[in-house]
């Protein structure tokens, strides 16, 4: 049977890292492979490393003099990690004591990267299976809800809540400094490249009471241009189709124009940030991503995960 680690992110997350420990344990406990809980902390200046030594010593910590954002720490954490799969989890994410159950035996199959559950977030709100669209020149991400009950293939598992072959992760290089479309373009860089599978897993179960950690950090209208740079730095990186460029360029202006006289400045700066970012971005990629020449081509890639529901 697989072992599985538990990666958790945490920056001062004293209030919540407890319930979110707790709740990773008590679904090892319930699973009957080899198992562990690793922390890693992203230069906290809470109480959180003082919670996490004396309240959970049975979690694993790696303590980190600074932050080092997002992607680079579930990196590292991945990479120290003991399992032969692991689970990224939000320090504001909870699963139910039988997550593990359902998701792990997908694993079997040689092609599946990763498997993304059930997640329910605040007021009830049910984020399902992940898919994407392309509409008016933009790739568009689209979260189902409560309509499956079985696994189906999707393009995505979520980077604070997904389960990942640790192999297949390390081999595709890891997450993009990419902020809310960094596990978007990994699941999509894992079909493209080698043709490596998502799940939906709907009995797979979290809670995740989105954004905890972002929002002491940025405004929402920060947040906002920011998503909306990186949606526009993945399109450009990712998306090799020229049919599909074409028409991006074609949309582009009239787009840009439209949301200025309707006032959505966001888009417009995140535009702008995508120009001035594209060089450092670019060196990331070839800095972290492998060369690999792709299995699944653009159009083949929205034909297996977009909804069909649309």
């Amino acid at each position: 049977m697989k072992s599985v680690t538990f990666v958790v992110l945490n920056w001062n997350g004293e209030k919540i890292i407890s319930k979110c420990l707790r709740a990773a344990l008590g679904a090892l406990d319930h699973y009957e492979g080899r198992g562990e809980v690793l922390v890693v902390d992203n230069g906290s200046k809470d109480k959180s490393v003082p919670i996490i030594k004396s309240d959970h010593p049975k979690a694993r910590l790696i303590c980190l003099k600074e932050n080092i954002g997002f992607s680079a720490g579930n990196n590292l954490g991945v990479k120290e990690s003991l399992g032969d799969i692991v689970v990224l989890l939000n320090n504001d994410a909870y699963v139910h004591p039988d997550f593990l159950t359902p998701i792990i035996p997908h694993f079997a199959e040689d092609q599946v990267f990763s498997v993304n559950p059930k997640v329910y977030g605040p007021d009830g709100l049910i984020i399902g299976r992940t898919s994407a669209y392309f509409r008016r020149g933009m790739i568009k991400s689209r979260t189902s809800n409560d309509i499956y009950s079985a696994p189906v293939p999707c393009l995505f598992a979520g980077g604070g809540v997904g389960a990942f072959d640790k192999g297949k992760y390390l081999a595709l290089g890891g997450l993009l400094d990419l902020l809310y479309w960094e596990d978007f373009e990994l699941g999509y860089r894992a079909w493209k490249q080698r043709g490596w599978r998502t799940i939906y897993e709907p009995r797979s179960l979290v809670y995740h009471d989105f954004g905890t950690s972002f929002r002491k950090v940025f405004t929402r209208k920060e947040l906002k241009s920011l998503s909306n740079r990186n949606r526009f730095l993945f399109q450009w990186y990712a998306i090799s189709d020229p049919s599909l460029i074409m028409i991006h360029m074609g949309y582009l202006p009239f787009v840009l124009i439209y949301s200025l006289l309707k006032g959505k400045m966001s888009y417009t700066i995140g535009f702008i940030q995508a120009l001035l970012e594209w060089r450092r971005f670019k060196q990331q990629v070839r800095q972290k991503v492998p060369n690999v020449d792709g299995t699944l081509r653009d159009r083949e890639i929205l034909e297996i995960v977009r909804d069909r529901a649309m």
